[in-house]
């Protein structure tokens, strides 16, 4: 069994490290540490607000890896530290590609 899968959990924050900044940037309601990615506004005004400090194609390169990297692993749930967020592969999955989506129209 490699470090990143523990008990059919695999944990992605390997692809997040890299913009920890731009995820807690995201954070409003609350702290990521307490609420999770419930602290977070995913509102394209607030993304879009964040992601000016930042590289937007780095993000989405991150998304994009995390994404496919969680296609092809055999875990159930996927982690994050970084997002104190544990769900499954599909709900992950769904939550990167919308703000995924979301820095697109940004960048356009």
């Amino acid at each position: 069994m490699n470090d990143m899968s523990r008990n059919n959990i695999i944990r992605i924050d390997q692809f997040l490290e890299n913009n920890k900044g731009f995820w807690k940037g995201l954070e409003s309601f609350c702290v990521i540490e307490c609420c999770g990615v419930d602290a977070l506004d995913l509102s394209k005004e607030h993304i879009k607000k964040t992601v000016s400090f930042y590289n937007i194609q780095h993000i989405i390169t991150d998304i994009d890896q995390s994404i496919e990297w969680i296609h092809t692993s055999s875990g159930k749930l996927i982690s994050s530290s970084i997002l104190n967020h544990c769900v499954s592969q599909k709900k992950f999955i769904e939550l990167l590609k919308n703000i995924k989506l979301v820095l697109l129209r940004v960048s356009v």
